[in-house]
């Protein structure tokens, strides 16, 4: 069919277009393979500006090859300026620096040139005390993906290099030349000083010549001082990649907290370190694949992630240990502060550890530990230890937990809670199996299996201030057990029968019935809820206060037996002192080891003969004699 005049025009004009467009592509091909860099130097000054917030100054960009699509690019006399916030000076500075660049693929953005020659680089890094630094540069969007990837170079020479870094919050300040080159790689070596002590910092680096950027690289970092001895040797996951890694790193150092100004993981002061960790770095993620080594006495392995997620850090670890003195989670400075206070306040048995968590929230997980042997410089009823910390939004919870001791066990749930207000600990916590002799330290005097539980809770920033405001309750039990008869009489407050028994019959015993030692507590004032003894021939019953606010026993102990002696001890038990230190007071002694010396016996003595012929002061009221009720008073004492 032949064409009609309107066809045949309509193809002219695309003929026409098609060739003004191949023309101009053509023409574009030309300009872009002829391209005049230097045309884009205030660009390029004002996206340097952009990304690390400080003015950049370019004095001249040529390019080496007249006509190139991956020519050579040539940037002279390269200026950034420091943040306003570090004070003046220069962040980087080079003479020269050199790259290809694949023009193409700048159209699109994103670029990175593969080959680098830099001359006369300064680099000044500097972060304040707050952490604040000067290479960051702007603040990366919150739902930006992390950085995987390094620059992606195949071949990086640095001539005439010198780096310095002030970092304020870790406390090091160093200086010193570094190089690249196609022999040797990478070479830093500075010095300076860490923590006010002398340092030297050397990291070295695989050669970067015509290499598959995005094999391993290998890398080491040795920091030597006084201070600190850290040691990392390892590859990143391509050249220069700071966000995929993995090394052996070692550490020796007189305390944790200085290998925490290095790494920032929020650690404390400890006796000294000696470690060795297999660890991984994976974008915003940390990996401890094995962790072990030494804190003074105490030995550990274990293993632990760090992951960063939604803003927030779960960690997720299990510990082992074949020994470990708690004493070592505190160092010199700690320890000086500790002696301070007993000094001030005089010996404590609740510990002083803290449970404020508000550096924590922002941090969840769950850490599974066991401890193979518990030591202890003063020595100590616990053998074992193992349970699961569980931390989930400011809430901590220490479940699980199983502690062995001399004799028996402790079980139970220790919680804080941070979520509002002052931190609250409450603990559920049992006792089984421990024997009578080990709890009072006087195996001769009497012997039996202990129960126990103490459910208490209370708000502070210590273990020690949230016991002394605690509400709840704290007992033990202990049932079928034996007593010496002897101390069974002075139970009873019979003289007579503690004579004849001391004379007699001292190593004479009889049986336990039950022993109930159950306190209400309020405030962190605990009462007898009850306090009761039951020897078959005598019972006892208590009344008085433990004060935890300062640890001190205002216990009294007044009993009868079974037959009213014609002669009675007239003083009841009592127990003074504090709960580091408690006193007994018998038949009137104030002997700390409660037992009456010559002149306690004859002033015994005289008190209850002047009871009996209705002479001296009007004698205590004693407890009825009446037996215990041990099933009911110990199932009631340990609900």
């Amino acid at each position: 069919m032949a064409m009609t005049p309107a066809t045949r025009s309509l193809l002219r004009r695309a003929g026409w277009a098609g060739l003004i467009v191949a023309g101009l592509a053509a023409l574009l091909a030309l300009a872009l393979g002829a391209l005049p860099f230097g045309l884009l130097r205030p660009a390029i000054e004002r996206r340097i500006a952009a990304r690390l917030g400080a003015p950049a100054h370019i004095g001249a960009i040529r390019r080496l090859q007249a006509f190139s699509y991956t020519p050579d690019i040539v940037i002279e006399d390269v200026r950034i300026e420091q943040p306003g916030w570090v004070g003046g000076g220069d962040f980087l500075r080079a003479r020269a620096v050199t790259m290809r660049l694949p023009v193409f693929k700048l159209l699109f953005g994103g670029v990175k040139p593969d080959a680098l020659v830099i001359d006369g680089l300064e680099v000044a890094l500097v972060r304040d005390a707050s952490g604040r630094s000067n290479w960051k540069g702007r603040p990366r969007p919150a739902d930006a993906p992390p950085a995987t990837t390094g620059p992606g170079l195949t071949r990086l020479t640095v001539r005439d290099g010198r780096l310095s870094l002030r970092d304020a919050k870790r406390q090091l300040s160093v200086s010193g030349p570094f190089e690249v080159t196609g022999a040797s790689g990478l070479r830093l070596a500075a010095t300076g000083t860490f923590l006010g002590t002398p340092a030297r910092l050397d990291v070295t680096g695989g050669r970067i010549d015509g290499i598959d950027p995005a094999a391993a690289w290998p890398v080491e970092l040795h920091l030597v001082s006084p201070a600190l001895r850290l040691e990392a040797k390892g590859t990143t996951d391509g050249v220069l990649n700071t966000h995929r890694f993995g090394a052996t790193v070692t550490a020796r150092a007189p305390t944790l907290k200085n290998l925490d100004r290095a790494i920032e993981a929020g650690l404390f002061g400890t006796r000294p370190i000696a470690l060795i960790a297999q660890v991984r770095h994976d974008a915003r993620d940390w990996y401890l694949d094995r962790i072990g080594g030494g804190i003074g006495r105490s030995r550990f392995v274990g293993k632990a992630s760090i992951l960063k997620r939604d803003g927030r850090t779960r960690i997720d670890a299990q510990m082992r240990a074949s020994q470990f003195d708690f004493d070592d989670l505190a160092d010199d400075a700690g320890r000086a502060r500790a002696a301070a206070s007993k000094a001030a306040i005089g010996p404590r048995v609740l510990p002083p550890t803290r449970i404020n968590l508000s550096h924590l929230w922002r941090t969840d997980g769950t850490i599974a530990f066991r401890v193979d042997h518990l030591l202890s410089g003063g020595g100590t009823v616990f053998r074992t230890l193992r349970g699961e910390l569980r931390l989930d939004h400011q809430v901590l919870t220490v479940d699980r937990l199983v502690a062995t001791l001399a004799t028996g066990r402790m079980t139970g749930v220790i919680r804080v809670d941070h979520r509002s207000g002052r931190p609250k600990l409450s603990t559920d916590l049992r006792l089984e199996g421990m024997t009578l002799d080990t709890l009072v330290g006087s195996p001769d005097d009497i012997t039996g299996i202990v129960r126990g539980r103490i459910a208490l809770s209370g708000q502070g920033d210590t273990v020690r201030e949230a016991l002394s405001h605690a509400d709840g309750s704290a007992a033990i039990v202990s049932n079928a057990g034996t007593i010496k008869a002897v101390v069974a009489d002075v139970l009873g407050q019979d003289l007579g029968g503690t004579i004849k028994q001391a004379i007699l019959h001292p190593s004479e015993r009889v049986p336990l019935r039950c022993l109930v030692a159950a306190f209400r507590a309020r405030g962190g004032v605990l009462t007898p809820n009850p306090l009761a003894i039951d020897t078959g021939s005598s019972i006892g019953r208590g009344s008085g206060r433990i004060d935890l606010r300062d640890e001190r026993i205002a216990l009294t102990l007044a009993g009868r037996t079974r037959d009213d002696p014609a002669l009675r001890i007239v003083d009841p038990i009592r127990i003074g002192g504090t709960l580091s230190k408690p006193a007994i007071a018998i038949a009137g002694s104030d002997a700390p080891s409660g037992k009456p010396g010559v002149g306690g016996f004859f002033k015994a003595l005289g008190r209850s003969i002047g009871e009996a012929i209705g002479l001296g002061d009007k004698p205590a009221p004693r407890p009825a004699f009446a037996p215990l009720d041990c099933a009911r008073l110990s199932a009631a004492a340990l609900r």
